[in-house]
């Protein structure tokens, strides 16, 4: 509901302190996300680092040919693939293996703390993740353990299904946060690689009716762009 939205300015990406960290609760988050700017920081030669909150592991509860651990080994390559496409290399990658579809029903506590260990590599300047209203669950109860991991950081939050799921209330009003836009632009083929790269969500898993798929529009709007960015307001 875009009559909700602050009036976002165009986000510089060299303007961000690193090192930048970008979390996801579920690989391809950060692809469909955050992955022209990811791919902006890293041709700037930038230091960007990921973090994986959940295993993935429930997109395709019913199939029988990806149960549970094949799937959530295919997903944990596929996100690597997708970072290394947007230029952010396997070992700047860390991945907590929560439950996928359960992360509320997690201690935040012991998010936090899980997070802080690896925060600890390099701590962040700069973190990435999804908006605290970004409508899914999951991505809810990323906001809070991962901001308290990184006091002092620039959070900048990135909507993956706002555009598609989101209700007015979801959106952030004027006086609580800034809104950022940053054009796709030179980046949408590195990110189109990303977003491929995550083919158990495109379609390959064909034996779970049930099973999730990114519908083709929503891939095309995240490819076309741009992408949207909220940072709170103090107060």
């Amino acid at each position: 509901m875009l009559s909700v939205l602050p009036a976002p300015r165009p986000l510089d990406p060299l303007t961000l302190p690193g090192p930048v960290w970008v979390a996801a609760p579920h690989p391809d988050d950060e692809a469909l996300g955050c992955g022209a700017l990811l791919a902006a920081l890293a041709a700037a030669g930038r230091e960007v680092r990921a973090l994986l909150l959940t295993d993935g592991g429930f997109s395709h509860p019913g199939s029988r040919e990806f149960p549970r651990a094949r799937l959530v080994a295919e997903r944990l390559t596929e996100w690597r693939a997708g970072l290394a496409a947007l230029g952010v290399p396997p070992q700047r990658t860390r991945a907590l293996g929560l439950p996928d579809g359960a992360l509320e029903r997690c201690d935040p506590a012991e998010v936090e703390r899980l997070a802080r260990a690896a925060f600890a590599a390099a701590p962040p300047a700069t973190l990435l993740l999804p908006w605290r209203r970004d409508p899914h669950p999951d991505h809810r109860a990323a906001w809070g353990p991962l901001t308290a991991a990184c006091a002092g950081a620039r959070v900048l939050g990135y909507a993956v299904w706002l555009a598609e799921r989101g209700a007015g209330t979801d959106w952030p009003a004027p006086a609580e946060a800034r809104a950022w836009t940053l054009a796709v632009g030179e980046h949408r083929a590195a990110k189109a690689r990303a977003v491929a790269a995550h083919a158990t969500q495109l379609g390959c898993v064909t034996d779970d009716p049930g099973g999730f798929t990114l519908a083709p529009g929503m891939v095309r709007r995240a490819l076309d762009g741009p992408e949207l960015y909220f940072e709170e307001i103090p107060g």
